[in-house]
């Protein structure tokens, strides 16, 4: 007889043979370990998950709107892109904004239709669009009167410079701008017959808008600028207008040296330069402003108007 010890692990083999042929693995193949288990179980659940995940995902895109048959869909931008495209609509839409000639920084002075000046204004535009030297555009056409000739481009002059700082008046505030000046060299104080009767220091926006409410009050003025034909010019007519073209070149000095940076960037410098040279060459042509006057600007005029 064998030990009792022996036999009793004999008898522990033979159940367990028996425990295996009722619940474990065929014959012929070993028991999985545990951690295989596990993860035979994780790859099952990720499989229900995954077919369930896809049937959910199939389901969302059948109830979303389907793009028309046809049509691209809209491609998404990247940041970088999209922000350029705004950047180019917002700018676009600025420049029509400015340069819409019925939306000046102020109302425009018009000539009437059928008048004497109407007339010359018309002849002056014609001659600007012909692409006609500008020196030889300002000169006095033939058989007109030159204070005609002068009223309407006065008239023009204003309503052009109007539109250019109707570009920058945004930028040109209190504090950027506190003193009306021309760089650190010239600065131009405002003085009237009213509330400032001596010269008196001004920041730029208050000193433009003194500057364009005096100008529309003188062009205005039927005794200074007579609109009925035959009707003679007073004897101050060319001081008053001396004065108004004086005033109006140091918005070109200001715009130049404090603003220009934002004409360039809109893309209008092309613009002001050539309105700048019309006008220098026309107060040159029949003298109306002072050489002095002229200074804050003597070298960029001598490399663009010679």
């Amino acid at each position: 007889r064998r030990p009792r010890a022996a036999r009793g692990r004999a008898r522990e083999r033979r159940e367990r043979r028996e425990r295996g042929a009722c619940c474990g693995p065929r014959s012929g193949s070993a028991a999985a370990p545990a951690a295989v288990r596990v993860r035979r179980r994780d790859t099952a659940a990720r499989q229900v998950m995954a077919s369930h995940g896809s049937a959910v995902m199939r389901e969302n895109l059948s109830e979303s709107p389907q793009p028309c048959p046809g049509k691209r869909p809209r491609l998404r931008l990247s940041p970088l892109r999209a922000w350029k495209r705004h950047r180019r609509r917002k700018m676009s839409h600025a420049l029509k904004q400015v340069f819409n000639k019925d939306k000046t920084f102020r109302p425009k002075r018009k000539f009437e239709p059928g008048t004497q000046r109407f007339e010359l204004h018309k002849k002056a535009q014609a001659s600007l669009n012909a692409g006609l030297d500008l020196k030889v555009a300002v000169q006095l056409p033939p058989g007109e009167e030159q204070n005609d000739w002068v009223a309407v481009h006065v008239v023009d002059f204003f309503n052009r410079i109007n539109l250019i700082y109707g570009t920058i008046s945004d930028y040109c505030t209190e504090q950027s701008c506190p003193v009306m000046s021309g760089g650190p060299k010239y600065e131009y104080r405002w003085q009237d017959e009213h509330k400032y009767r001596k010269p008196t220091a001004l920041s730029a926006p208050q000193y433009m808008n003194l500057l364009m409410d005096w100008i529309e009050v003188q062009i205005n003025n039927e005794d200074i600028f007579p609109t009925n034909v035959g009707t003679p010019f007073p004897k101050n007519f060319l001081p008053v207008v001396k004065k108004i073209l004086s005033r109006l070149f140091r918005v070109f000095v200001h715009v130049y040296i404090h603003h220009f940076d934002r004409i360039t960037q809109m893309g209008s410098e092309a613009h002001v330069n050539t309105c700048y040279k019309h006008f220098y060459y026309f107060v040159k042509e029949f003298n109306l402003i002072d050489t002095k006057e002229l200074e804050p600007l003597k070298e960029m005029t001598s490399r663009m108007c010679h």
